[in-house]
């Protein structure tokens, strides 16, 4: 299972409150045929990043296994640093 980033947008948001992470993109991924829209790769504090999908109903609206979350952020924390993979990348600012 190799994710693909299908599109990244850069994004500067700073963090809802102290400690929390702050987005640094929003990416689009396929993973075995599954595309999923509306990720988000947020960067905390201490250096650590980590995949998150949008609320539903306050509730995330897709999740991952750990494994699985943790190959997502490789793939998407390298699309942003390199522009590998990727049909499309732009740069916002919120």
């Amino acid at each position: 299972m190799s994710p693909t980033i299908q599109r990244i947008e850069a994004v500067d948001r700073p963090p809802s409150s102290p400690g929390a992470g702050r987005t640094i993109a929003r990416f689009s991924v396929e993973i075995e045929g599954i595309r999923v829209h509306g990720l988000m790769l947020r960067e905390y504090p201490d250096g650590t990043r980590r995949t998150v999908s949008g609320n539903i109903g306050g509730h995330h609206a897709v999740t991952f296994r750990p494994e699985i979350g943790e190959k997502i952020t490789a793939a998407a924390s390298k699309a942003l640093a390199t522009g590998g993979q990727l049909a499309e990348t732009r740069r916002t600012t919120i």
